[in-house]
């Protein structure tokens, strides 16, 4: 974490559940103030009811669909207007199906494309000001194992994790002598609910469990000041890929 503000501001996407619920637990144990969006308003609620009551820290939800056009940009307007400014963002919605290409259809295509790529880069864009005007910040943008290497059946979502992996790097090269920092990680399979699973159904020497995969991205944050993760690819030790 920079050493900046002892108390950062952290806005979270896909927090409702999954890794990003527990990002947001591992936040707020650690007194960071917090922004938290996804599309289940009622989750957020009761996510950040429960944080607030069990940790005392501030936290603020802003639900919304980052897959539809302009909500990025409304999301980080309404963000820096109610807490100001964040000093970390960290990109973690994300959506995927595990269907051949032809089984899926334009719209879904255009949804994976739209919430793991185009939200994350309208985001950043819109929140990258403040940070270089300060000159300090952080973005974390959580993408996959799948981002250096193909595997069919999930095509246009492995495509943009290739994207992501691009742009973090890309990125960080223009930002770094600016003060900010970008980190990339690259998690193998998460036991939660994403693409059609239970949460808590996986053995743990299967699938990441999220609780410690977002206290190792908290570890990333908590670096010192002149010292940076740039990219991460964490498995669980008997996932075969």
């Amino acid at each position: 974490m920079n050493d900046k503000n002892a108390n950062p501001l952290v806005l979270i996407t896909g927090a409702s559940r999954g890794l990003g619920r527990c990002l947001a637990v591992a936040g707020a144990k650690r007194a960071h103030r917090l922004a938290l969006t996804a599309r289940d308003a009622a989750g957020l609620e009761r996510l950040a009811a429960g944080l607030r009551q069990e940790h005392g820290c501030e936290v603020q939800c802003f639900p919304g669909d980052l897959s539809l056009p302009g909500l990025a940009q409304q999301c980080a307007r309404l963000v820096e207007d109610s807490m100001g400014a964040p000093d970390v963002l960290i990109n973690n919605a994300g959506i995927g199906w595990w269907r051949s290409f032809l089984d899926h259809s334009d719209e879904d295509h255009d949804r994976l494309i739209d919430l793991n790529f185009r939200a994350v880069v309208h985001l950043t864009h819109a929140l990258l000001p403040a940070m270089t005007q300060r000159g300090h910040g952080h973005i974390i943008n959580i993408a996959s194992d799948l981002a250096d290497r193909p595997l069919g059946n999930m095509t246009v979502y492995t495509a943009t994790k290739h994207a992501l992996r691009g742009f973090s790097h890309s990125l960080s090269q223009e930002v770094r002598p600016l003060g900010i920092k970008v980190s990339l990680l690259n998690p193998g399979m998460i036991d939660t609910s994403f693409h059609t699973m239970e949460e808590g159904s996986l053995d743990e020497a299967v699938a990441l469990k999220p609780g410690p995969l977002a206290e190792l991205v908290m570890t990333m944050l908590e670096q010192p000041g002149h010292q940076v993760v740039d990219e991460m690819t964490v498995h669980a030790t008997r996932q075969d890929y």
